[in-house]
């Protein structure tokens, strides 16, 4: 008969593990002898793009800067030395753009336009099954290469944020202990810190990591380590894994994921893992790995995750992460041999609850949605500052001077946002309000036009000419006798031009002659309103609408002289 006792053999592991924490702003010119300036915009529609990564590069391709592009697609190098630069453009889900040389002499700016496709490269294409073969940086239009590159630009976003830190966050950390299978937790010690924290945590260097591995003794335990994006960006690391895709299932169903693993064991634990991406945006989910040539029971159950974020600005966060290190016992069998068993798993994690910028405004909340945005002039090009923007009509703000607005702690649900333009919201020119979804831990992105009078009536008449000479414009709102719109009335609007003219040798006589003109339309908008575009300036209109047998009396008026649009509602009296 076999006796046996469990004895202790090692206490609960640690982990160490970087935050893959980002934040960019768009930097000024500083008072340098010369810059790189430069916009980002949509090659198709000239449109600004926010939140792209811009690079500046050596002549021989080497990373000498890195920044955002702002609300207006704006960006700018300082640089205290002539010679040969390139820019390369960097956006989640689109193809990358590359410069041309920029010759720098020492004494004048270089001002850039880079045009970036509007059409997105789409991952949901590419054959998996077929890319089995793992393989070390795979080379250029190789299908694992294409994953590559989207998960690299979220990567190195990552990766700056670990040299500058502009948010500060409030964060929930919590301690697990799960069974051995990892299924059920057994207990639980969850506090949010009240210290607000610049970077929640950092990794080693890659040399030492793949060195000494990802997880090493020390005391009667052991230490656990986990990757960051300078880790999985680095030289050493993408010389020493290689990659294939793979496809998603269970949680990750829909996902396209980027496995890597080592290519040999090197004497020290090494991790393996998959990036999963959207298939559809190229955008990072998350990171899931583990640990290879760890001498654990069931080893294959730990390792960590993390789960990441892009806010709209171009931004990115690591919005939770966990770790599972073993619980292990050893069981005294005949003989004095010991057998170690996985008793338990211990999981510690994080989440982040709040995240502000320097300036102490709230960025993100966990617990509310967000909605942010920016407002662009009537070309959609420049920011507006100091515009209005109104929230379903109870919430209002102002933009700052980057064109930027932020409704934050909303409750789930949709809401209409709009930017607010008191002249043509009394000639019921306004734009349709914007609606989004608010969600609890989410920001999203809206962005709206400030239009001009002009460019109002352009889009509202569809031709350009709308006020060429003296035409002028129409407009208003037809409604019953209870203040309903009245949809599917017509509406027959009449007027008299009056055209004047000389006569005689010296040109003194005057003679007017008469013109009537006639327009029928049906009032087919829901809120009851009509527009009639190209009315002569100071002539005399007449109105009548019918409803069914219902005919309203003509209203009369004269078309002011000295007006492009004026505004005239009409009622419909009720049949009886």
């Amino acid at each position: 008969m076999t006796c046996s006792s469990i004895v202790p053999l090692r206490s609960l592991g640690t982990f160490k593990v970087g935050l893959l924490l980002f934040t960019l702003s768009v930097q000024s010119t500083s008072a340098q002898s010369q810059a790189i300036l430069g916009t980002l915009v949509e090659a198709e529609t000239g449109a600004p793009i926010e939140g792209a990564a811009i690079i500046l590069l050596s002549e021989s391709g080497d990373q000498l800067s890195w920044r955002l592009t702002d609300t207006a697609g704006r960006f700018s190098f300082p640089i205290n030395r002539s010679g040969r630069f390139q820019l390369r453009a960097d956006r989640i889900g689109h193809a990358s753009v590359l410069t041309d040389i920029i010759a720098l002499d020492g004494a004048k700016n270089a001002v850039q336009r880079i045009e970036a496709p509007l059409e997105a490269i789409l991952l949901s294409g590419l054959e998996v099954e077929s890319n089995r073969r793992c393989e070390i940086r795979p080379e250029d239009g190789v299908a694992t290469a294409r994953v590559w590159e989207e998960a690299r630009k979220a990567l190195e976003a990552a990766s700056q944020t670990t040299r500058r830190g502009t948010y500060r966050y409030v964060l929930r950390r919590y301690v697990r202990e799960l069974d051995a299978r990892g299924r059920r937790v057994q207990e639980e010690d969850s506090r949010i810190l009240r210290q607000v924290l610049r970077r929640p945590f950092n990794s080693l260097d890659v040399d030492d990591l793949l060195s000494q591995g990802f997880v090493r003794p020390e005391g009667d335990g052991s230490v656990y380590y986990a990757p960051d994006a300078d880790v999985l960006l680095s030289d050493p690391f993408l010389d020493t894994h290689c990659m294939n895709l793979t496809k998603g299932r269970d949680e990750e169903a829909g996902l396209l994921g980027l496995a890597f693993k080592p290519t040999k064991n090197r004497g020290v634990v090494e991790i393996s893992g998959v990036l999963w991406l959207d298939a559809q945006g190229g955008h990072l989910q998350s990171l899931d790995y583990g640990y290879e040539y760890l001498d654990v029971p069931n080893a294959e159950r730990l390792g960590g995750h993390l789960k990441f974020e892009g806010l709209p600005n171009g931004t990115w966060i690591i919005s939770d992460w966990s770790i599972r290190m073993p619980i292990l016992t050893g069981t005294v069998l005949d003989g004095g041999r010991q057998r170690i068993v996985l008793a338990a798993i211990r999981e510690e994690g994080g989440q982040v609850v709040r995240v502000n910028n320097l300036q102490g405004d709230l960025v993100l909340d966990y617990r509310s949605g967000t909605i942010e945005g920016v407002v662009l002039d009537s070309l959609d090009v420049e920011p507006v500052e100091g515009a209005t923007v109104l929230l379903d009509e109870s919430m209002q703000t102002k933009t700052d001077d980057e064109g930027r607005f932020r409704f934050t702690s909303l409750t789930q649900g949709r809401y209409g946002v709009s930017a607010v333009n008191p002249a043509l919201d009394s000639l019921g020119l306004a734009p349709p309000s914007v609606y989004v979804d608010a969600i609890p831990g989410e920001v999203v992105s809206v962005r709206l036009q400030s239009s001009g009078l002009m460019a109002s009536l352009v889009a509202l008449c569809q031709q350009p000419e709308v006020a060429e000479g003296n035409l002028g414009v129409l407009v208003g709102y037809v409604h019953d006798a209870a203040g309903n719109p009245a949809i599917g009335s017509n509406i027959k609007i009449s007027w008299q031009e009056i055209a004047r003219s000389t006569t005689g040798r010296f040109g003194l006589d005057e003679v007017f002659t008469s013109q009537d003109w006639e327009s029928n339309l049906t009032v087919e908008r829901t809120d009851g309103f009509y527009w009639v575009c190209g009315i002569p300036r100071g002539a005399s209109v007449d109105v009548v609408v019918t409803l069914g047998d219902v005919e309203s009396e003509p209203l009369r008026f004269r078309f002011p002289e000295m007006e492009i649009v004026t505004r005239q509602d009409v009622m419909v009296p009720s049949g009886g």
